[in-house]
């Protein structure tokens, strides 16, 4: 448990650290989070993503869950989560899409998003706390530890409450995430699925996030709107994890098998 909560340090200080490096010229705005995402890789992210192959080989960490997905399950599941996926690509297409080449670095930098958040969390933090929790602690641990993180946004976006409203939708979305790699015995099914909801709202936001927005505080409803996103993926993933009470040997089984 020490060498993962270590490891999960070590990954936020690089995230963290290399990120602040490449905002110190910058005024910390969603124009230019999501313009510099557009044109430029994600060197924070990749920061994170060494240490965590340095740590994986090191430490020695097994059963992450990175072996190939289960084909039928996949088939039967993701149905849902794809469907929730449709407005954001809907309203992209309705609102015009970036240029090919903005697109191409929004989709590499939110797959190497999605692969560091997933390694990190679904599979160095959640195989240490499965190991000494129940499953279900385990899962609403990880879960509310991964939403955390997203606090960190504050320093981004420079506006701590909508921040704390991405945390709670990210806690709301880990649920989902576990999931989706237990009942498919890949992590891949969510590493693949995070990438293509955070690109989904990058489309969106890189048309939008010019706009100007209302003076004076946001109504409640808009720090709202991040939760009421998620919550259809939040019920399905709890309706996904309600089995595994009742079979932990599952949990077992997904951890050992890797590629």
């Amino acid at each position: 448990m020490f060498r993962a909560l270590f490891t999960l340090l070590a990954w936020l200080v690089a995230t963290s650290l290399v990120g602040a490096l490449l905002r110190q010229d910058g005024s910390g705005s969603i124009v230019e989070l999501v313009g510099f995402l557009g044109s430029n890789p994600a060197w924070n992210v990749l920061a994170g993503l060494s240490v965590l192959a340095f740590a994986t080989r090191a430490f020695g960490f097994r059963g992450l869950g990175f072996g190939p997905p289960d084909g039928w399950a996949m088939a039967k599941l993701v149905w849902f989560p794809i469907l929730t996926l449709v407005p954001f690509y809907a309203i992209a297409l309705a609102i015009g899409l970036p240029p090919p080449r903005v697109m191409l670095f929004l989709a590499v930098n939110t797959a190497l998003v999605a692969l560091s958040e997933e390694w990190m969390f679904r599979g160095v933090l959640f195989q240490a706390l499965q190991s000494r929790l129940r499953i279900w602690p385990a899962v609403a641990l990880t879960s509310v530890l991964f939403g955390s993180i997203h606090v960190l946004n504050a320093f981004a976006l420079g506006d701590l409450r909508i921040a704390a409203a991405q945390a709670v939708a990210a806690t709301m979305t880990g649920f989902l995430l576990i999931a989706l790699m237990l009942r498919t015995g890949s992590i891949w099914t969510a590493v693949v699925y995070h990438m293509v909801w955070n690109f989904g709202i990058l489309l969106v936001v890189y048309e939008t996030a010019g706009n100007p927005l209302p003076e004076g505080p946001l109504p409640l409803s808009a720090y709202l709107v991040p939760i009421l996103v998620v919550l259809p993926n939040f019920l399905f993933g709890l309706i996904l994890l309600r089995k595994l009470r009742h079979d932990p040997a599952t949990v077992r089984e997904v951890l050992t098998k890797d590629a």
